[in-house]
This record gives structure tokens, sequence and C-alpha cells, in this order.
């Protein structure tokens, strides 16, 4: 996230600063404000915290090597406004919390580095000193993550455009026992002429720091077993977190619904098998070249 986030900056800072009013994407903050919302009902309350974790850390880091922007520093009461409006159950209130700001004038660098990374940390000391139940903590940290994916109309402006070079990162979920099937795909596309990188039986950390290192426009991932859906959800929010401009599709076993995955994990593709993973790859990357 740290390095992913100064290549952002350094790409949009000066591009930013003369788009001070562009919206965020609404439809982006809401789906996945509903995602998260799924995954407190779904998941385990110890796999909901983990990801919350996760969200805090990273973000709250996120300052950390990033370029020098003239941003101005964040008032604390404005920063414990933002705060304030992120635990509450509404997630309206946070998103026009920085519309707000948005409005004012401060640039997409002062959304980042004054209220995403601080609120994130705001988060995690409340958090440290037990001051927010885990409802406020589990929707505070899902705002935050909904604000970070609705910034992605500026994301997409900035960051690097799809080149149709077909090159993809494939990937188990970390635990899974089996990389076979996989493992085929991976055969399949590299005999279509794509060049497939192949992680099997990594670990979340080590996969997480592989992709922040090769920031792959494309990930797809193999999931056996439902029983591996909190592995999933919280990889992929970790990923969204350091990409957040990759495609990221799910090859699911049968025993998974397909429409339970789309509404539970952020990501952009189920596949069924090779041949609707071409069309449907192929089709998104038209659309972001």
């Amino acid at each position: 996230m740290i390095a992913g986030l100064a290549e952002l900056l350094s790409r949009i800072g000066g591009t930013s600063m003369k788009r001070n009013l562009a919206s965020l994407d609404i439809d982006v903050f809401a789906r996945t404000a509903s995602i998260f919302s799924a995954k407190r009902a779904t998941l385990a309350p110890e796999a909901v915290e983990v990801v919350a974790g996760d969200i805090v850390r990273r973000l709250a880091q996120s300052t950390t090597g990033t370029p020098n922007f003239d941003v101005p520093p964040i008032p604390e009461e404005s920063l414990d406004a933002f705060c304030d409006a992120l635990i509450l159950p509404d997630p309206d209130a946070a998103l026009h919390f920085i519309e707000d700001r948005r409005a004012e004038g401060i640039s997409l660098p002062g959304v980042y580095l004054g209220y995403i990374s601080g609120g994130a940390r705001c988060l995690g000391e409340r958090w440290e000193r037990d001051e927010l139940s885990f409802l406020q903590v589990t929707c505070g940290t899902g705002h935050l993550y909904a604000l970070m994916r609705a910034l992605r109309s500026e994301i997409s402006f900035a960051s690097r455009k799809f080149d149709n070079r077909r090159v993809a990162l494939f990937a188990t979920v970390p635990g899974e026992e089996h990389g076979v099937g996989i493992t085929v795909a991976a055969d399949l596309f590299r005999e279509a002429g794509w060049e497939i990188d192949l992680e099997t039986g990594t670990e979340h950390d080590e996969l997480v720091a592989h992709v922040e290192k090769t920031r792959p426009h494309i990930i797809g991932l193999s999931l056996s077993t439902k029983h591996r859906l909190d592995a999933l959800v919280r990889l992929v929010v970790a990923l969204r977190l350091v990409v957040p401009g990759a495609i990221v599709g799910v090859a699911a076993s049968a025993s998974v619904d397909a429409e339970h995955l789309r509404d539970l994990v952020d990501i952009d593709l189920v596949f069924s098998d090779a041949p609707s993973a071409f069309r449907e790859l192929d089709r998104l990357m038209r659309l972001r070249a």
C-alpha cells in the first residue's frame, strides 16, 4: 500500500490540484459499503476483526514514503469529526463529510494524506483505547475502505492505463491445499498467448508483498471451498488497497454460489470456465484501455 500510494500520488499530484472538485464515484462507494456490510453479517466476528485491522494498519501507514505535497494540516477537531462520521451506521455521513471537504477545495493528496490516513490512525487509537464497540470499529473501517474505493474515478484518470498486454497473476487463496485447477487454467491462458505469473500455496502476507512489488493489472484467484471465504475476503481487501485499479476475478468451485460471492467479496468477475474468462477479461481490458 505504501509504495502503491506513493506512485499514485506522484502521478496525480499536479493534475488533481487542477481538478479539486472532481466527484467521488458514488456507485462504487455504495456498492463497496454494501459489500462490507455483508461481510459483517456473514463472516465470523474474528474474521471481520482481522480485515478491519488490516485496513486500519495499511491506511494509517500510507503517508510513509510518499512524495512531499503542499497539503494543509488537518485540524484535530476536523479529523475527530471525520472519525465520528465514519463510525455511524449510515455510510452517507462519511461520504458527505469528504464531499464537503472536496467542495472546499482540498486536493486528492489532501484527502489521502490528511483524512484517509488520519482517519485510519484515529480509528486505530480509539480502538486501542477500547472507546469503540465492535460495530463502530467495523462500520468505520468499512466506510473508510469504501471511500478509498470511491476515489477510483480520479485514480483511473491518473494511474497507468491498460495497454492490452495479456499479463496476469494467478494465485490460490491462502490456505488452499490444492492448486491443480489454477495450474491448468494458467497453462490454458499461456497457450492462448498470455503471460501468467503463477503463485500457489503462498501465504497471505507473502502474496500481498508480491503483488505490491509486481503491481499486476489482472489478478485471478482460485477458491476451491467455501470454508476459505474469510481468507478470500481478507486477500481481496488487501489487493484493493495495494492495486486499487486492478481487475480481480475469482474461479470458485461449484459448491460456492456465484451471486453470494459477488455480494460478499469486492471482485470484478466470477470465472466459470476458461472461454468465458477470456471473453470477460478482453471486454474489461477494452473498457479500461
